[in-house]
């Protein structure tokens, strides 16, 4: 998840950014909005969003100097001046406090929207990199670092159910071989890299057959499963009745 902090003292200026910009397809996740300088170190606090867009002028403390304290407690953080001032006194400041770029009003929001898709890039290079480095430690027998690393794929997993997850995918994307993958999956949780998997949907598919009136075959799409005679099967296997079975027992319980 990428988060994003966007700070102006205009309201009219809040709602239209936070309207016309697409943050989903820039790669950001959660926006957060704030007032002031102020209110923004409180959120900042709160969420520790990767991004922060600021207005130069406010009121109180101004946006270069909330990117100064910013960059002071978290450097990697990626921050943007959203302003209405061409200066060069104001541009050559905000690249002195470590301003990935500037943003001139009224915003192109083509232009900024390019912009964000770029640090949301650099952001997952980033997190790449220290899962390269943390699967390196699980190889290597640093057993925390390991531990950190199971997690990171579990979580993987249970957010990618949709996709042909595999064992040779996984260790693709975690930098590892197959083989040490599966043997350090099945050493720290207990069960193998497909028993996982299919726990993971079996338990997505109670989910849905619990809370929601979704047909049994659009269950199956949801869970990953295509084949709805094979999800039938899984189903039946892991929990020991029928997906309608259980919908009836679940519904019928409350």
């Amino acid at each position: 998840m990428i988060r994003a902090l966007l700070v102006d003292d205009e309201e009219r200026v809040l709602r239209a950014v936070k309207e016309n910009v697409h943050w989903k397809i820039c790669g950001i996740d959660h926006l957060i909005t704030a007032g002031d300088a102020d209110q923004a170190k409180l959120l900042f606090e709160e969420y520790n969003p990767e991004i922060l867009l600021t207005d130069i002028e406010m009121p109180g403390q101004s946006g270069l100097e909330l990117i100064q304290k910013v960059r002071q407690e978290r450097p990697d953080t990626f921050c943007l001046c959203i302003t209405c001032h061409p200066e060069y006194a104001y541009m050559r400041k905000a690249m002195q406090m470590g301003s990935v770029d500037y943003i001139l009003k009224p915003i192109e929001y083509e232009e900024l929207e390019q912009v964000l898709i770029n640090i949301a890039r650099k952001i997952l290079r980033q997190r790449d990199e220290t899962d390269k480095e943390e699967t390196g430690d699980l190889l290597s027998g640093n057993y925390d670092e390991g531990d950190r690393t199971i997690e990171h794929i579990k979580e993987y997993i249970t957010s990618h159910l949709l996709e042909n997850i595999s064992v040779s995918v996984l260790a693709e994307k975690f930098y590892c071989s197959s083989t040490g993958l599966m043997r350090n999956f099945k050493k720290k949780t207990g069960v193998t890299v497909v028993e996982y998997i299919t726990l993971e949907r079996v338990r997505k598919a109670k989910q849905l057959l619990a809370n929601t009136d979704l047909p049994i075959r659009s269950v199956a799409q949801f869970s990953g499963y295509e084949d709805y005679s094979y999800f039938t099967r899984v189903f039946k296997k892991e929990t020991g009745i029928t997906p309608t079975e259980y919908r009836i027992a679940k519904k019928s319980a409350f």
